[in-house]
């Protein structure tokens, strides 16, 4: 059971089952989710600190940020230093597409593809994360981190994110000179079918400005990327950063 809303009280007035199976850091993410995308919280607007939050919604601070990871990965909302919580632009969603990787999308142009491996490590997935991939909290998973380049220039940051339990032993393979999907596809038999990319030009960070030798005032494309496998389970969640002058 999802969290209701009561419509004639302030929009932070949101009701919890906690007596439902659904986790209530799930509730108050569907709750907030609504008024995100219904417009009641407007662009831009301030979220109240976690600490508020938490409070009013009786819950404890971890269920909070819990619930605010997960809208932060849905690009809903931004955590900004100094700036607190704020509620994100309305994005482009694009779903259902054929999945393509990088490589295949660069040869198509007419490029050569290559990457520089930034970093390869497996941590423990974190409850929400975990509920994202249907595994249990704590496993592991695999963050890869890759400069993406075409014809020697760097195009893309990207940074992926998979259980350790979908395709093991995966440090073995050259992920640098070789596509992470043709490796899936030949070496583990997983046919990944379709992709859901959401879509935004962000102000480049200080490690987007050294990364991708940006110029001055480039902007950059952020691609937030779930890609699902032909049963429907969410195979990787991928974070792409491309240079907004070339791509």
């Amino acid at each position: 059971m999802t969290a209701l809303l009561k419509e004639k009280s302030t929009v932070w007035d949101i009701h919890l089952d906690k007596a439902a199976s659904e986790p209530v850091y799930l509730q108050i993410a569907a709750a907030v989710r609504h008024l995100l995308r219904s417009g009641r919280i407007a662009a831009g607007a301030a979220l109240p600190r976690e600490q508020v939050l938490a409070r009013r919604f009786g819950v404890s601070s971890m269920t909070m940020r819990q619930a605010n990871d997960v809208l932060e990965r849905e690009g809903l909302i931004q955590r900004q230093r100094g700036r607190g919580t704020l509620a994100v632009q309305n994005r482009l969603v694009k779903q259902g597409q054929e999945t393509r990787s990088f490589n295949e999308g660069i040869r198509h142009g007419g490029d050569i593809p290559s990457s520089r491996l930034g970093s390869f490590n497996t941590v423990e997935a974190p409850a929400a994360l975990a509920a994202d991939f249907g595994i249990a909290p704590g496993s592991p998973i695999y963050v890869i981190d890759r400069v993406r380049l075409a014809d020697g220039v760097p195009m893309a940051l990207e940074s992926v994110q998979i259980p350790v339990s979908r395709c093991p032993n995966l440090e073995r393979f050259n992920i640098v000179d070789h596509s992470l999907y043709q490796i899936f596809e030949e070496n583990y038999g997983i046919e990944l079918a379709r992709s859901e990319e959401e879509i935004s030009a962000i102000a480049p960070n200080r490690n987007h400005r050294k990364m991708l030798e940006l110029p001055p005032s480039v902007a950059v494309l952020l691609v937030k990327r779930k890609t699902y496998t032909t049963g429907g389970k969410l195979f990787e969640l991928a974070t792409d950063a491309y240079r907004g002058d070339l791509y």
